[in-house]
């Protein structure tokens, strides 16, 4: 193994243990089994508690469909792990950078014989690797809760539905570890990755049914339920994933540029 291969391996070590003992790893986890809990509970009985809360009022009936694991899974990947996975990656990850050049850290490792760049991406595949672990544990667990209360969901489309929803997510973690390399303050850093997960989500507002719609990289979660649904198929996620694709290295390699010659 060469010294670069070493540093970025001992880099990477130090990174992951961080994000453990400032509970940031298991933030990311409890998200993702909290919802990987609740949301198939929520499909089996909630239509139940609303038929119950509704059952007084005169004049109104309301007849709620049956609920399968597709829906299920729908809130889960679809809904709740989307939008509360996305902030808790923005809360978590906004001070990777910013953070340690606020107390110093940074400068200190600097000193080391450590480039800036291996210092950098260290941070983008610790947090990687732990929005991969909440993505996967999470639906793993989500999968076999809905199984046990409705049957067994389609693996084909939940495990490509999981696949496409790291992959949005891990697009709103580039922007973040890019907000907090480019920023010196870690608040500033966490508005501007919030501005940028919203500038995402704008578009697809508008152009959802235009054929530009298809190129929005916000479509690689909001395609998710038709995917469950047996709507759409991988191949559909296409056009989004190479905007998002594309999205991602400009942005990382702006920051990048700028981190080289960014004072500490």
């Amino acid at each position: 193994m060469g010294k670069g291969a070493a540093a970025m391996k001992a880099l990477f070590v130090k990174d992951m243990r961080q994000l453990w003992r400032s509970f940031r790893l298991p933030a990311l986890l409890l998200t993702g089994l909290f919802f990987a809990i609740l949301d198939p509970i929520g499909a089996k009985y909630m239509p139940q508690i609303m038929e119950q809360l509704m059952r007084g009022a005169e004049g109104i009936a309301i007849v709620f469909p049956e609920m399968g694991p597709e829906d299920a899974l729908i809130s889960y990947l679809g809904k709740n792990l989307t939008q509360m996975g996305a902030f808790v990656v923005i809360l978590t990850a906004m001070g990777a950078v910013a953070g340690e050049r606020e107390r110093g850290i940074s400068a200190w490792v600097l000193t080391r014989p450590v480039g800036r760049l291996p210092y950098l991406y260290s941070k983008l595949a610790a947090y990687s690797a732990g929005l991969l672990l909440m993505v996967g544990s999470g639906t793993l667990l989500a999968s076999l809760y809905t199984a046990s209360l409705f049957g067994a969901p389609p693996p084909g489309s939940t495990t490509w539905g999981a696949l496409f929803l790291f992959l949005y997510l891990e697009l709103i973690l580039v922007l973040t570890i890019s907000s907090s390399a480019l920023l010196r303050g870690q608040i500033a850093a966490g508005g501007l990755s919030f501005a940028a997960m919203m500038l995402l989500w704008l578009p697809q507002l508008f152009l959802e049914r235009t054929s530009a719609g298809r190129y929005m990289p916000y479509r690689l979660s909001s395609l998710i339920a038709d995917l469950l649904k047996g709507e759409a198929v991988p191949l559909d996620f296409l056009p989004a994933l190479a905007a998002a694709l594309l999205l991602a290295a400009a942005v990382l390699t702006a920051a990048s540029l700028t981190f080289q010659r960014a004072e500490l």
